[in-house]
């Protein structure tokens, strides 16, 4: 089949895998001394280092903001010897800070070694697989701990290809879909499209940040995602890429297997965008997501997932909106 092939061409020309379903297994970062997967669960008060109970010594470790402090920390969850014979400890507290006058709870996380006698934090590098296990811990154990999916995700971590907006402050707004099912593309478009209507009239909307991600099952999409992600690093050109895209398919003249199999400069936006679908796609899978688009609003720390608009008197309201 024609799928086939071009999954082939792909492996043989790039060795690199296009769909987060062909990385190596996350279970394996999470294996404990006995070879099976740590299990979540409530630490007993005796396993808690005392340092993770104090609020004072809770802040000298995340460090010395004097406009943020940490209140009520305590240990929801455990890991134990969850990588190189450290156990793992997540800590809930209120933030307080400028961004957050009123408190924000928030998740924290620390590793220690069984004689807890040292407290780490920070990266952990798997150096032969070329993974940050501490992140892709992290963000496993949000997945495990939100109310839904959706705010396990945070988006400002993710890689986005941007549709610029007109004149406005408004905070951007995030797009997350994959373009392999029919329904996302579909999704992708209109937006595409009422993103262009509303900029033609002098609506400006707000700026789009559009983030791919793909779950394995069509590796086309999975390249033309990829490939988007490189061309719009080379020229700025992301977003008319995924729409040639979303309209044709597999007749996209720069899919063709003879295309990706003999210019270079096709496989180098391939070898480029890769990477940043790959850590799109690891982090929906550590969020567990089910459903597709997803919308949030904001920037930095202050996202927040809103409900996808039903109608284009809706969809005009959400991107013009202050």
């Amino acid at each position: 089949m024609r799928f086939n092939k071009l999954a082939s061409l792909l492996v043989a020309s790039l060795s690199l895998s296009v769909a987060v379903a062909q990385t190596t297994p996350l279970s394996d970062y999470f294996k404990g001394s006995n070879g099976k997967p740590g299990k979540l669960q409530a630490p007993a008060a005796e396993e808690i280092p005392q340092w993770l109970k104090d609020s004072r010594k809770l802040n000298d470790m995340l460090g010395s903001d004097a406009k943020v402090r940490i209140e009520n920390p305590k240990v929801v969850h455990k890991v134990s010897k969850v990588f190189a014979g450290l156990d793992a400890f997540v800590v809930e507290g209120t933030e307080f800070s400028d961004d957050h006058p009123d408190g924000k709870q928030q998740l924290y996380f620390f590793y220690s070694d069984a004689a807890q006698e040292y407290l780490f934090v920070g990266m952990a590098i798997d150096m032969k697989r070329g993974r940050d296990v501490s992140m892709d811990l992290e963000r496993y154990l949000r997945g495990q701990l939100a109310e839904s999916p959706a705010k396990a995700l945070r988006p400002e971590e993710m890689h986005s290809i941007d549709m610029p907006g007109g004149k406005t402050n408004a905070p951007p707004l995030t797009f997350v879909v994959d373009l392999g099912p029919q329904a996302g593309r579909d999704s992708f478009l209109n937006v595409v499209q009422m993103h262009r209507s509303l900029m033609a009239s002098g609506d400006n909307p707000r700026t789009v940040k559009f983030i791919m991600v793909t779950n394995a099952k069509n590796e086309l999409s999975g390249a033309a995602m990829a490939i988007a992600y490189g061309s719009h690093a080379a020229s700025g050109d992301g977003v008319a890429r995924l729409v040639e895209f979303a309209r044709a398919g597999e007749k996209t003249a720069w899919l063709q297997p003879r295309k990706l199999g003999n210019d270079a400069g096709t496989k180098q936006m391939l070898g480029t965008g890769i990477f940043k679908l790959d850590t799109n796609s690891t982090q929906a899978l550590l969020a567990k997501l089910d459903t597709l688009p997803l919308i949030y609003i904001g920037s930095g720390g202050k996202t927040s997932n809103v409900p996808v608009p039903l109608s284009a008197p809706e969809w005009k309201k959400l991107l013009t909106s202050k």
